[in-house]
């Protein structure tokens, strides 16, 4: 019996050794597939809160946007694709201190106030239409209508070029003109975003993103410009269909003497975006189905 205990250890430990290539990281190829005549519908709200202090006196604006926003797939192949984008559906409201509520909601309302008669004209109506890359890269745009900041994040979230594995960076930069006061020259700063793969699961990738300054800026005027660039949050990506599932956004920062010594201004918002109507439904079906 003890024969063949000693003859089993050696066995056992030989089992537990790691088997050639199971070292190997898995690896996902992220990249956005769609088919001619689909539509890509989702809804994002947008809220934000700015509080501002000056010579002891406080105001606090905030606003909340939510939208359905519509991507007419057009032309779709593995290169890229070209659709058309247009706000099917919008609600919006704005509060400061010291004056009315303002609201619109486009389902509700025949007639925009003021504060955005120009953004309900462009309701229903194609904004532009786009081509990117299946890497989500902007390769052409041709605008039909002005464009208006809705609060509806960035078009796409850039993908790696090459697949990854669980872990991997990758970043785009960007440059955003500033200045600190009206005579004073153009400024361009640097703003890189980074984008990290948390995890997949059931055919779901988790990303992470974080803005980072990257040219030095000194000027707290220039600064309360910037706050707005500056966002960090989790992006789920449907790995098998090629689509952007949720996304959130949040930026939380405090600015101190933006507009002279006695001065302050805390900056707060949060943009959520996930699949809406029909689409939504089918992809909870397909995500119980694979965690089955």
């Amino acid at each position: 019996m003890l024969c063949k205990i000693l003859w089993a250890v050696p066995l056992c430990l030989l089992m537990a050794l790691p088997t050639a290539g199971a070292d190997q990281e898995e690896t996902y190829l992220l990249r956005y597939r769609f088919s001619p005549g689909e539509e890509h519908r989702s809804r994002v709200v947008h809220l934000v809160s700015v509080e501002t202090t000056m010579q002891g006196v406080t105001e606090t604006a905030k606003t909340r946007s939510v939208s359905i926003k519509n991507w007419q797939i057009q032309e779709a192949d593995e290169s890229q694709i070209t659709f058309s984008y247009l706000i099917e559906q919008v609600s919006m409201w704005q509060q400061v201190t010291g004056r009315e509520e303002v609201r619109y909601d486009s389902a509700r309302d025949a007639e925009a106030p003021p504060e955005y008669r120009q953004v309900a004209r462009t309701v229903g109506q194609p904004m532009a239409t786009i081509t990117i890359s299946s890497t989500g890269r902007v390769l052409n745009r041709d605008s039909a209508l002005p464009q208006f900041n809705l609060g509806l994040g960035e078009l796409t979230i850039p993908l790696p070029e090459e697949p990854v594995a669980v872990g991997h960076e990758w970043s785009t930069e960007g440059e955003f003109p500033v200045r600190a006061r009206p005579e004073d020259p153009i400024r361009r700063v640097k703003i890189r975003q980074v984008y990290t793969l948390e995890r997949v699961q059931t055919g779901v990738a988790t990303i992470a993103m974080r803005s980072h300054l990257m040219t030095p800026v000194n000027d707290p005027a220039i600064e309360s410009q910037l706050v707005q660039r500056l966002k960090r949050g989790h992006v789920r990506f449907d790995v098998d269909e090629g689509r952007l599932l949720s996304q959130q956004m949040d930026t939380d920062e405090m600015v101190i003497g933006f507009n002279g010594p006695q001065s302050n201004m805390k900056y707060l918002s949060r943009l959520t975006e996930e699949l809406h109507g029909e689409e939504a439904v089918a992809s909870r079906s397909q995500t119980a189905q694979a965690a089955r």
